[in-house]
């Protein structure tokens, strides 16, 4: 077998699974006795060699990834004991197998999700990089970009949804606007029910205009005392009958 001299890239990844995939099955069956979990070891550490590969020199490569399947492996082997005994003890990897972890692996390397994460990764390194309380808080809590992105669209298909039904389904806008015609009509019911109760006068072009109180007590006096001559005139008056 020969040993892996490139820099690992997308453009070589496929050869580089090609190369060493068959020898990972079978060092991960051989350990865990089970066919799911050894494709799982297998698939992980080509994916966290690819995640590393900026960092990995030309002559590094292949030993990280003996490291990350040998860690992958004692994970699950501490995690699930193997109780098949029976099983064989080796087990080649077969051409289905085989073409399934690699479109998993490829699946997995050009998915938006991995890629965004590369990219928050690709900052300097952690002892160059600042710390700050904030993002020891985000780092610690588990939120990512992506759970903050998606909780943003779900708000905003919620609120979508909520006026929309309340619109169409409801008819939230016509009853708005029916009760605040109701509240219109009562309110000048009001107003014109108690015109008459007000100092008020209306001119002949509909304007209303107060009354003033002084005035009017003025021309109710000069009234009665003309009434009260009229009288005084007629009762002083001969009377034309012969006595």
């Amino acid at each position: 077998m020969d040993m892996w001299n490139e820099k690992l890239t997308r453009e070589n990844i496929e050869a580089f699974y090609d190369m060493y995939a068959s020898f990972a099955y079978r060092c991960a069956y051989k350990n865990l006795r089970d066919t799911t979990r050894a494709e799982m070891c297998v698939v992980d550490a080509f994916i966290d060699t690819y995640h590393k590969r900026a960092k990995l020199a030309e002559d590094r490569v292949i030993f990280f990834f003996s490291d990350s399947l040998q860690y992958h492996i004692n994970e699950l082997a501490a995690r699930y004991p193997v109780i098949n005994d029976a099983a064989p003890l080796e087990k080649n990897l077969d051409e289905y197998t085989a073409s399934t972890m690699k479109s998993t692996i490829l699946e997995k390397i050009d998915s938006p999700r991995f890629r965004i994460a590369e990219f928050m990764a690709s900052t300097p390194d952690n002892k160059m990089r600042r710390r700050t309380p904030l993002a020891d808080f985000f780092q610690n809590s588990g939120i990512t970009v992506i759970l903050l992105i998606k909780l943003v669209i779900l708000l905003l298909v919620i609120a979508a949804t909520t006026y929309f039904g309340a619109v169409t389904l409801f008819h939230a806008n016509e009853d708005i606007l029916s009760s605040t015609q109701k509240g219109t009509t009562k309110l000048e019911e009001h107003i014109v029910s108690v015109l008459d109760y007000l100092p008020v006068s209306i001119n002949g072009k509909g304007d209303t205009v107060a009354a003033d109180p002084v005035s009017t007590s003025a021309e109710e006096e000069s009234l009665q005392s003309q009434e009260n001559s009229s009288e005084s005139e007629m009762s002083s008056e001969p009377s034309a009958t012969p006595g």
